[in-house]
Formats: C-alpha cells, sequence, structure tokens
C-alpha cells in the first residue's frame, strides 16, 4: 500500500505534466531516520532526528514542491525546534536549516502575498520563558523562498502579526482573569508580552506596541525589559 507521503509525491508529479516529466525523490522517515535512494537503489543521503514530522509544502513561488523535516527535542521540560528544508525535484539537497526554539514552525499560506510562509520563532525569547506559563509565546518570523534561498519577509506582511497578537492577547486575559495585576503576575507572562510587543513593532505599530507594554508589563525594569525587546526586533 503506498504511504500517505508517497501518494502526495505521486499527486506532485502528475501535477508537473506529461510533457515536462521532473525526477521527484522519495525521502523515506523510518525510525527516526530519513534515507534517499537513488535511480539504482543506492543511498545518496540518510540522517538521524530526535522526533521528526515530515511535511511537503510548496514554499517556492514556482511548481517545485519542497519537503520538510520538523524535529522536536525536549530541553528542560520544554520542547525546542528545527526545521530542516530539502528540495526533492531534479535532484536532492538541503536547501537551509533553522532553529525556531520554542516556537513550532508551520508553513502558512499569506492572502497578503499569495503564497506560502514558514513562521519560525525567535529563540532568544526562549530565556523569557516562565515556568508558570502553560503555553510558550515567541514573536514570529516570516519567511519566504526564492532563488535557492529563504529569507526574512518580515517587512512585506502585516496581518499575520495582528493575527499572531489576537491569540496571544487572549490568552494573557484569560490567565489574568480574576487575578491580581502586578508585577508577580507579569512575570508569569513574560513571554506572552514580549511576543506581543515585537509582533506589533514588526506590523509597523509602534504606539500599539509601546501602550501593550504599558498596560500589561507591571514591574519596575520595564525600560530596561523593552531595551531588550528592542534589540531583537
Amino acid at each position: 500500500m503506498m504511504s500517505t507521503f508517497g501518494f502526495l509525491l505521486f499527486l506532485v508529479m502528475i501535477g508537473y505534466g506529461q510533457n515536462t516529466p521532473k525526477k521527484v525523490f522519495e525521502p523515506k522517515l523510518e525510525n527516526k531516520k530519513i534515507s534517499v535512494y537513488g535511480s539504482s537503489g543506492e543511498i545518496i543521503f540518510q540522517k538521524y532526528f530526535n522526533d521528526p514530522e515530515e511535511l511537503l509544502v510548496n514554499l517556492s513561488d514556482a511548481s517545485e514542491t519542497e519537503y520538510l523535516i520538523r524535529d522536536k527535542k525536549i530541553e528542560g521540560g520544554i520542547p525546542k525546534y528545527s526545521v530542516f528544508i530539502y528540495c526533492v525535484t531534479d535532484s536532492f539537497f538541503l536547501i537551509d536549516s533553522l532553529y525556531s526554539g520554542a516556537y513550532e514552525p508551520v508553513p502558512c499560506f499569506s492572502n497578503e502575498l499569495e503564497r506560502t510562509m514558514l513562521l519560525t520563532g525567535c529563540p532568544d525569547f526562549d530565556s523569557l520563558y516562565s515556568p508558570f506559563e502553560h503555553e510558550y509565546f515567541s514573536a514570529v518570523n516570516c519567511l519566504l523562498y526564492d532563488d535557492g534561498k529563504l529569507y526574512n519577509a518580515n517587512d512585506l506582511v502585516y496581518d499575520i502579526f495582528l493575527q499572531e497578537n489576537e491569540q496571544i492577547v487572549a490568552s494573557i486575559e484569560s490567565s489574568w482573569s480574576g487575578s491580581t495585576k502586578d508585577c508577580s503576575a507579569t512575570m508569569e507572562i513574560r513571554s506572552a508580552i514580549a511576543a506581543v510587543y515585537v509582533n506589533y513593532l514588526n506590523a509597523g505599530e509602534k504606539v500599539l506596541a509601546r501602550q501593550f507594554l504599558n498596560d500589561y508589563y507591571l514591574c519596575p525594569d520595564k525600560e530596561a525589559f523593552k531595551s531588550f525587546l528592542d534589540s531583537q526586533f
């Protein structure tokens, strides 16, 4: 029986058309290891991962499809993610790899750009995580793939940052419901506050960013915290 991933690759090959066939490599993920075989059955690539998940995504502004491995490793009880992006059309090679920290990287279709982006986190925010938080929050980075490489596209989009903030603010309000709003409460949601602030900056909403920080960061080191966040922007 054909695997789900194999079936997806089959659909990709059909989509290229009979008149313009392209060689599609089919990586096999078994026992936390991916193996890629050449036309003669020889192994041309192998790599072990910690806790991998495979995805087939069209990140390029073309018909080709990229093969993603989203890997997870538990560090200090917190899941930490890396993503590996491979070309599987015509030849097989690693396009790029990124460390996303505690933010789970995910493909996301942008209506503004009318194409799929890769969303990753800011690993420097991992130091802000509080053991009192039920979720980890990070500002998001939007990446596009063109001409064989990934590049940052934060300055090309707006909506995604506001959408991310809506979810985070809702979580903040839920955690603060019925509790005293003071510095102690602030320290329990520092990563969420930081994520909203930097997301606003990435959206070009500097006034909203500052107002949000004034309303939610209730500790005397606010300016030092702001300086740290500004350095990450």
